[in-house]
């Protein structure tokens, strides 16, 4: 609105300018009001049609400060007048399409600050096809990340509003990833106010700030320094594990993943072994660990294990079988679900 405000004003100042020389051509050149309009004009326009006829000392000074004071002027005030009127019309049609985009996304992920490490999110959950908004505060971000195609929202993480403006009782998870640890507490508490049910994952600078946002509510705290101190130190104690696992989380070369499958009622896995469920024979997926659901880790689990409604499978393998597992999981839900 700003904008287009600003471009009335220049096309103003430039029918002004228009209005005052046409004045000048009646006046003092003596004209009449169609020829001093016409006049005005083509001078203002830089046309350059011939001089009116017997122009006098007085009038070839008024032309001279009209040509140095109207063409600049004018010029520039339509230039802008054009500029805002145009920008505003484009950004209220983009804002538009990002409306649609944005009623159309369910289900999807909250990124709050796109730094670092909230472009790092970005781009693996890009890559992974998982639906999520950008939440940022500084324009210019905004605007960079837009430009790599993702939704991205300008306003304050911290901000009930900003929040809810990228519906944020809608969606699976959000990350704060903000700098400063205080603001990421402010970011959990608020979106669980508004979204008791969502995931919330949070950045923390040190083990005390871990703490404080596990009780404001985040469901997994990660630290960057102690994540990369452990990392270092794995380096230089176990480097083999340590470079398989960086081949896994970074190398573009090797197409795989890990997952985790929930079994859900009604899914025929329940209640087979899992050497009889064809997890290896048709997902090529190994499972490294269950999850029961008393919150108890089996890892490596054998073959003759049960498997029992509400465990979690962690599971490794292709990225693409990955996929295909879990959209084949996906489609198990029972009915019940599926209608609501």
């Amino acid at each position: 609105m700003d904008n287009l405000r600003h471009g009335w004003h220049w096309l103003l100042a430039f029918f002004f300018i228009f209005f005052a020389g046409a004045l000048g051509f009646h006046y003092i050149v003596g004209l009449d009001w169609v020829d001093s309009a016409f006049y005005a004009v083509i001078t203002l326009t830089t046309i350059g049609y011939s001089a009116p006829e017997g122009l006098t000392e007085a009038g070839k000074i008024f032309v001279i400060i009209l040509v140095i004071v109207g063409i600049g002027s004018a010029g520039y005030a339509l230039t802008q007048a054009a500029r805002y009127l145009v920008l505003d019309r484009l950004l209220s049609v983009m804002g538009r399409r990002r409306k649609i985009k944005m009623d159309k996304i369910k289900n999807h992920w909250i990124i709050c600050g796109i730094g670092k490490i909230g472009e790092e999110v970005a781009r693996h959950l890009q890559r992974d096809g998982v639906p999520f908004i950008v939440l940022e505060i500084a324009e210019r971000k905004v605007a960079w990340a837009r430009e790599q195609g993702w939704i991205a929202q300008q306003g304050d993480a911290r901000n009930e509003e900003a929040l809810k403006s990228v519906y944020v009782e809608n969606a699976k998870g959000i990350i704060a990833a903000l700098t400063d640890d205080s603001d990421n507490v402010y970011v959990i508490l608020t979106a669980k106010s508004l979204n008791p049910k969502i995931r919330a994952i949070a950045r923390a600078s040190d083990a005390q700030s871990s703490k404080i946002l596990y009780k404001a509510g985040a469901d997994k705290v990660v630290s960057p320094v102690i994540a990369g101190a452990a990392a270092i130190a794995r380096s230089s104690v176990q480097p083999s594990v340590a470079d398989f696992l960086e081949l896994v989380n970074i190398s573009k070369e090797i197409d795989i993943d890990f997952s985790s499958i929930r079994l859900e009622e009604n899914n025929p896995l329940i209640n087979t072994t899992l050497a009889e469920a064809p997890l290896r024979s048709k997902y090529n997926a190994i499972v490294i660990a269950i999850k029961k659901q008393d919150g108890s880790l089996i890892y490596n689990p054998p073959g003759h294990l049960l498997l029992e409604e509400n465990d979690e499978l962690i599971v490794f393998g292709e990225r693409a079988m990955m996929a295909k597992l879990k959209s084949d999981v996906a489609k198990l839900k029972p009915k019940k679900e599926e209608g609501q």
